[in-house]
Order: structure tokens, then sequence, then C-alpha cells
């Protein structure tokens, strides 16, 4: 049963937000007695695959398989009695660090009510800007530091490896060494979670010209990504949208206009050489032209802000208007973006 207080609230919630003082110019209007009417009928449920896999009675392995088929067919798929799946299966629930990763993520999330929240929260906004929107089953899971895809979202299902959300001092990701830096593992936190999700989960809203291949056009697409999670999780932090320090969010935000002026006289925008989309799109811990003070990722940054200013711009059409239009130039115009002078 949802929490009658919480359903009460869910309006003001979506124009507000813990971390920001007031509603910002760019947020889209909303019509409030129908997110609550969405909201009704969402309902998430994270099916802890992690807990029900290593909590199985290990002598009765074939019986048990066959009982959590049913619910995690996902994982436990056909002919999940064969030795050669059981044995793998085992090799998997025996081995010490996945025992600790187990043992470490009860810890940190022995319920996951909160973060159901979270997610029908979500799930009401993009439904109520994506009336076709389909609502994914979500398990949670424990992969084994697959640090690559701490989230999976296939067919209709996203799963959550716990074991990447353990907080970026946690012992065992130095065991990963040099094969992901310090950058990307301070986001390897629970606060991540939803943001990441959300990011993923935008690829089947956003329309994307193949043909496309600017930095302009990359700026855009990425920008887009950034909104949508921005707009699905409106009480989250700038910082954890971005996936920056906040020394380094402010440093963008002083630098906003020099940034934009610097693309801008180089005549960047529009060149698709993959080399120097790669410096200002790609994942990094600062972009070399700024220094080590700037973040990465600076185009889609500035792209996210473009977004913003044309919700701001054009308050009367659809997000799903800026999620499927293709043409980047188009959006810039519209957008009539101007970057903030620096402090």
């Amino acid at each position: 049963m949802k929490n009658i207080i919480f359903i009460l609230l869910i309006g003001s919630l979506f124009f507000s937000c813990q971390h920001k003082s007031k509603k910002t110019d760019y947020t889209p209007k909303l019509n409030e007695k129908e997110i609550n009417k969405i909201h009704q009928t969402i309902d998430v449920d994270i099916l802890r695959y992690d807990k029900a896999l290593f909590s199985l009675d290990r002598s009765q392995v074939t019986n048990e398989l066959l009982k959590l088929q049913k619910d995690y067919s996902f994982f436990i798929r056909e002919n999940p009695t064969t030795s050669e799946n059981i044995e793998r299966l085992l090799t998997f629930m025996n081995d010490n660090l996945n025992q600790e990763l187990y043992k470490d993520v009860q810890k940190q999330f022995p319920d996951l009510s909160s973060m159901e929240k979270d997610f029908n929260s979500a799930f009401t906004l993009i439904k109520y800007h994506f009336p076709q929107a389909v609502i994914p089953k979500i398990y949670s899971a424990i992969l084994g530091l697959s640090y690559e895809y701490p989230i999976i979202y296939e067919d209709s299902v996203l799963v959550i490896a716990l074991d990447m959300y353990l907080g970026s001092n946690y012992k065992n990701y130095k065991r990963l060494g040099n094969l992901v830096p310090h950058f990307i593992i301070r986001r390897f936190t629970k606060e991540y979670i939803l943001r990441d999700c959300m990011k993923i989960i935008s690829y089947d809203y956003i329309k994307f010209d193949k043909n496309a291949t600017t930095l302009l056009d990359e700026m855009i697409f990425e920008g887009k990504r950034w909104m949508f999670a921005e707009l699905m999780l409106p009480s989250t932090h700038d910082s954890i949208i971005a996936g920056y320090s906040l020394e380094k969010l402010q440093w963008t935000q002083n630098n906003e206009l020099n940034i934009w002026t610097y693309l801008i006289d180089k005549e960047y925008l529009y060149s698709n050489d993959n080399i120097l989309i790669r410096k200002f799109i790609y994942d990094a811990p600062f972009t070399a032209t700024f220094g080590n003070v700037s973040p990465g990722q600076i185009g889609a940054w500035l792209g996210w802000q473009i977004c913003r200013s044309w919700i701001k711009q054009n308050p009367e059409k659809k997000i799903s208007e800026l999620m499927t239009e293709t043409n980047a130039q188009k959006i810039l115009k519209e957008s009539k973006y101007k970057p903030k002078k620096g402090n």
C-alpha cells in the first residue's frame, strides 16, 4: 500500500527539490493533478536476485533453481539444472570475493524501499512526458565487480549491480587497480544509482540522426541524456547529474562563457573530427584544453545547458519534442542559448 502522505506531497516534490532553493526557470510546466493520477498506477518492486541467489539451499540446488526461475528468468535461463550450469553457478557463489560482496551489499542495502519510492517518482515523470513508456522490471544483483556494466538495461529489464555502489572508499574497489580511474570510482556510491539508471533508460526516448557527426550533434545528444536524468530526478543535485565534484561544477559554471567562446572562436561546433569530439564528449578526469581544474565531458555539459535553455524558451512545447528532434542546429537556434558570465 502506498504511503498516503507521500502521494499527497508528490506534486510539490516535482515542483521543487531538496538541493535547490527554488524552482528553476527551465523547469517544465507540469500538471500536478495528472502526475498524481499517474503515480497511483506506478508500484515499483525491486526483485532482489542478490538475496535469492546467495541464500538458496546449496544441498538442493536443482530444486532451488527451478523455484527461482519463475521470478528470475532473466538470470536463470532455460535448462538451469544442467550440470554445467549448476557448476558455473556454484563456482560464482562459492567465490570468496563474491561472498564478501554479498555480505557487504546486505549491510549497505538491507532494504530497498526508499529506492523503490525514488523509482516510483521517476517513472511517474517518464510516463507523464512519454505516455507510451513501458516500466521495466527491476532486479538488484551482485555481478562480481562488473565495473563496465554496473547497470544493465535490455528487453524492458533493469539490473542494478549493487556491488558497484558500495562507496568510493570501499576496500574491494582497490582490486580494480588501474582498470578504473579514481574519478570514476568516486561515483561508485548509492547516490549515483538512480542517475545511472535514468541515463541508460534515456536511450529509449531520444532520437539521433546516425548521419549527424559533428561536435554539436554529440553535445546535444549527450545533453539530452543529462537533461532526461534531471527531469526525472528533480531533487538530484547538478553535481550528481554531471558526475562532477562540487569544485569542478563551480569551475564549469564560472567559465561557461569562456568555454563556449573558445568553441566558437575555434570553429569546433561543426567539426566532425573524432579526436576532437572525444576530447570534449568522452568521460575523463579533466578536459585537456582547460587544464586539471576543469572536469571532463565539457561538451556534454554545454549540451545540457542548451537543452535547459530550450525548455526555458519553449515553455508550451512538450519535452518529447526536444528528445525526438534530431536537428541539433534547430535545437540550438530555438534554445536562444546565451552562456552565463562567470563570477
